[in-house]
């Protein structure tokens, strides 16, 4: 997964003074397009999810590969697959005028058809709502997420825990924190957080 610390030099960072009412609600630049009546319709609307060990198990077989080792073929598993999978796995769906592509018929292939960009900025969301859940469980505290989500190392990393496990080792791009956090952290992925983002 692309992490925010590592985004594309010419992708404009979010900023602090942004404004993110629902956490788990996204709209894309270019959005999904979908050919219909011989037109093309672009699904931009995209609802994410916290995932679960079920997706994470269809995540990691999906990320198989067999590779032959000294002569001898073994089962292993790309990182790089898995978390694309795993962020595949955090759509819940796409929406365009009301219509929805459910997470049921989302897979490589259709999120495929996205932009780079597009991409990314789902990549950058998934990556928000993993490190708030974090801060939910009680693995980093709120000044830790500030820092992360901030761009900035905190003194003492995160222990690696799920799907975060690598969110000590990477920065992220400028947020507030504690906004951000303000209704999350008590909601989790039961409901649609309203978050302010002063």
């Amino acid at each position: 997964m692309r992490r925010l610390g590592a985004m594309d030099q010419d992708r404009t960072p979010i900023t602090a003074t942004a404004t993110i009412p629902d956490l788990f609600a996204l709209t894309l630049f270019d959005g999904l397009p979908v050919e219909k009546d011989g037109k093309t319709i672009r699904y931009r609307a995209v609802r994410l999810r916290e995932t679960t060990v079920a997706h994470e198990r269809e995540a990691v077989l999906q990320a198989e590969r067999i590779v032959t080792v000294g002569g001898v073929p073994k089962l292993l598993v790309s990182e790089s697959e898995f978390a694309h999978a795993l962020t595949i796995k955090h759509i819940e769906h796409f929406e365009c005028d009301g219509i929805k592509i459910p997470s049921a018929i989302i897979d490589s292939t259709v999120v495929g058809k996205l932009s780079e960009h597009d991409f990314g900025l789902i990549e950058q969301r998934v990556y928000l709502i993993e490190l708030a859940a974090q801060v939910r469980y009680g693995v980093i505290n709120r000044e830790q997420f500030d820092a992360l989500s901030g761009g900035a190392q905190p003194a003492a990393a995160p222990q690696p825990v799920g799907q975060a496990s690598n969110v000590g080792a990477d920065a992220a791009a400028t947020e507030s924190g504690p906004s951000l956090l303000a209704d999350f952290v008590g909601a989790g992925a039961a409901g649609a957080p309203a978050v302010d983002v002063r």
